[in-house]
């Protein structure tokens, strides 16, 4: 029986998916996993980087159909309804895993059958410069935690939890496609993620390791980091996700803590932008370069 199925969705990463696929394949586990790939319509030569995998690695390797631009909600769970494994990782095609993460987390989920997901720390790496930082990964408190602790820390945005941390039991997440395909299908979210892990905190409990085994890129190509008004849409589309999720899951508390954090970022980010832009525009009025 498959044990694990590692989804790793892509999009114009042809200079980074291959370091993603290697790290995934060199995991050293005591259990069968596969790797799927959702290769959303790239513009650049990912998809042929990722059909040289598929090739190299018939029966580990499997790679979605060509299609037109899915987007990120229906590429991933397009992916999540192909998997054969019991547990669901994931990695995106610009971020790489630390030896050891799968049995890691694997080992968790086989200790605790009422546990529905296990995440980690991560590593922080520039994209532009391979800067390797350190954060502050105080989201939630490590250990064991309740789904209601979970759901507490998601709606108050404690939390930024990407499920590309995590590993996920599957069977809990076909239960929630099923149950609220609203949130699992379309355009009408520009994440995957915030919804997954707060509706689990309905199915079960979950595991916060204290190890780092993730490399997870920060750039500015990205739909958080990119210009202002994508920035704002992005902010925008958070919080609309945010309300409907309370209604689902009968949060009763006030979501302005969540709304004011979000709305604190997004301040942060466009005045540096501003600032950036403006500095920019003084240096090319006095030619200096090196201030």
């Amino acid at each position: 029986m498959m044990m694990v199925s590692v989804i790793v969705c892509t999009y114009n990463q042809e200079r980074t998916i291959g370091r993603a696929l290697d790290a995934i394949l060199s995991q050293e586990c005591d259990a069968d996993f596969e790797v799927i790939i959702g290769e959303d319509a790239s513009r650049d030569n990912t998809r042929r980087v990722c059909e040289e995998y598929a090739e190299r690695y018939p029966g580990k390797v499997r790679l979605m159909p060509k299609a037109p631009n899915k987007g990120i909600v229906d590429n991933y769970y397009g992916c999540v309804r192909e998997a054969k494994g019991e547990y669901i990782m994931e990695c995106g095609g610009d971020d790489e895993w630390c030896p050891g993460r799968m049995q890691l987390c694997l080992d968790v989920m086989r200790q605790h059958s009422d546990v529905v997901q296990v995440f980690t720390q991560v590593y922080y790496r520039r994209g532009n410069t391979g800067e390797i930082l350190t954060p502050n990964n105080d989201l939630f408190p490590m250990g064991l935690l309740s789904g209601q602790d979970v759901i507490d820390g998601m709606m108050h945005q404690r939390s930024g939890q990407m499920v590309c941390y995590a590993m996920t039991r599957r069977k809990a997440m076909m239960e929630l496609m099923e149950e609220y395909p609203e949130f699992f299908a379309g355009r009408k979210y520009f994440a995957e993620d915030k919804q997954l892990t707060t509706l689990l905190g309905t199915k079960g409990n979950f595991v916060n390791l204290p190890d780092r085994t993730y490399y997870y890129t920060i750039d500015n190509s990205s739909i958080t980091r990119g210009d202002i008004a994508k920035h704002w849409r992005y902010t925008k589309n958070m919080m609309l996700m945010s309300h409907n999720l309370a209604k689902a899951v009968g949060y009763r508390k006030s979501l302005m803590p969540q709304y004011l954090h979000i709305l604190f970022i997004v301040c942060r980010f466009t005045v540096w932008r501003w600032l950036s832009s403006l500095c920019g525009k003084l240096c090319q009025r006095c030619g200096k370069r090196d201030c």
